[in-house]
């Protein structure tokens, strides 16, 4: 009977919803743990911070006086035994056993972009899976880790309070201080899977948002799945397989009153001044804005792929090298270009 009981209670908390069941009846997205975290601003201009990890001061110093509102820390990757790693460091993990042990320098630099100066008022974590012949990470074991039932050695399955992927979220929230996780599964595609992780998200008073380039269909089942507001924002990849993709026409395929935000790949990328992958000047990223807000006239933002390539912009000196590419001789004026080719696109 008490096996019963607690099955039920927790059956009714959202901890054990049956696999395959009929999506739960959803509510307004509200606090359970103190304050509500962060929405994107109305005008949302998002930097992803690949290359930051652990990154330095004058890195997080120009953040904050670059004008960008929202921070997307990235990318970090879920391993078989439950370690988390930063992309920018694959030998020594960030999260083992549960616990943070991840440089604390880091912690300080992230915690700095919260400044009562700083333009940043938004900050996530982006959890990015597998492409190409990688092996199984993230969402390969979200996958097989959110249900309950299922036994997996050295992993406590399910989402609730004592589970492997509720401890790997929850120092997101509480060490790192992040507002959001931001899913960009680009081989799993295992819709459930994601919505109970959203779940879980949404008992640690945390936001999810979205980073597709492609499977409409996947991640309109997601939003469908999710209690209203726990999703705020789509990031959508206007780059490499998603070149051809358009804010206002996924708009529409997802049926979403939800904001999407185009994401441009800057010059740099790949440590190249070319053209790569699609990826653009801040001049032909102000004038992809225009042209996107035409189709789609309450766009409210956009965001740049990343910082490590911005990096990259300035190391090989691309506005000698390829004036084409840009004019930025500094990595503070870089920033600034971007930000301004994202801004004043929407202004025009």
């Amino acid at each position: 009977m008490k096996t019963l009981l607690l099955s039920s209670y927790l059956l009714a908390a959202g901890f054990l919803t049956p696999v395959f069941a009929a999506p739960p009846a959803k509510g307004t997205f509200t606090s359970v743990n103190g304050p509500l975290p962060a929405s994107p601003a109305d005008t949302n201009l998002t930097m992803f911070g690949r290359g930051m990890y652990p990154g330095d001061d004058s890195t997080y110093e120009n953040l904050r006086n670059s004008g960008f509102n929202t921070v997307i820390l990235s990318s970090f990757y879920i391993h078989a035994n439950g370690d988390v790693y930063s992309g920018d460091d694959h030998k020594n993990p960030i999260i083992h056993d549960g616990q943070y042990v991840g440089s604390r320098e880091w912690l300080k630099y992230v915690a700095s972009l919260r400044q009562a100066s700083s333009s940043v008022k938004r900050i996530e974590i982006l959890l990015e899976g597998r492409w190409y012949n990688q092996p199984p990470n993230t969402y390969d074991y979200i996958q097989d880790w959110y249900d309950s039932s299922r036994t997996v050695e050295g992993i406590v399955t399910g989402i609730g309070t004592n589970s492997t992927l509720y401890k790997i979220i929850k120092i997101m929230k509480e060490d790192i201080g992040v507002d959001a996780i931001c899913i960009d599964d680009e081989s799993v595609y295992n819709s459930e899977s994601i919505a109970k992780l959203g779940e879980l998200a949404a008992h640690l008073n945390l936001h999810m948002t979205l980073c597709p380039f492609k499977k409409t269909n996947y991640w309109k089942d997601i939003i469908c799945r999710s209690q209203p507001g726990l999703i705020d924002a789509i990031y959508l990849q206007c780059y490499d397989g998603g070149r051809f993709n358009m804010p206002g026409v996924w708009k529409d395929k997802l049926e979403t009153t939800l904001p999407v935000y185009p994401i441009f790949l800057c010059r740099g990328a790949f440590s190249t001044c070319n053209p790569v992958h699609n990826s653009k000047t801040p001049a032909e990223i102000k004038a992809e804005m225009i042209r996107f807000k035409k189709d789609y006239p309450e766009m409210g933002g956009g965001a740049i792929w990343q910082m490590a390539d911005i990096k990259n912009f300035v190391k090989n000196n691309c506005a000698v090298q390829t004036p084409e590419s840009g004019t930025s001789a500094t990595f503070s004026q870089y920033i600034l270009d971007l930000r301004n080719g994202l801004k004043d696109g929407l202004s025009e």
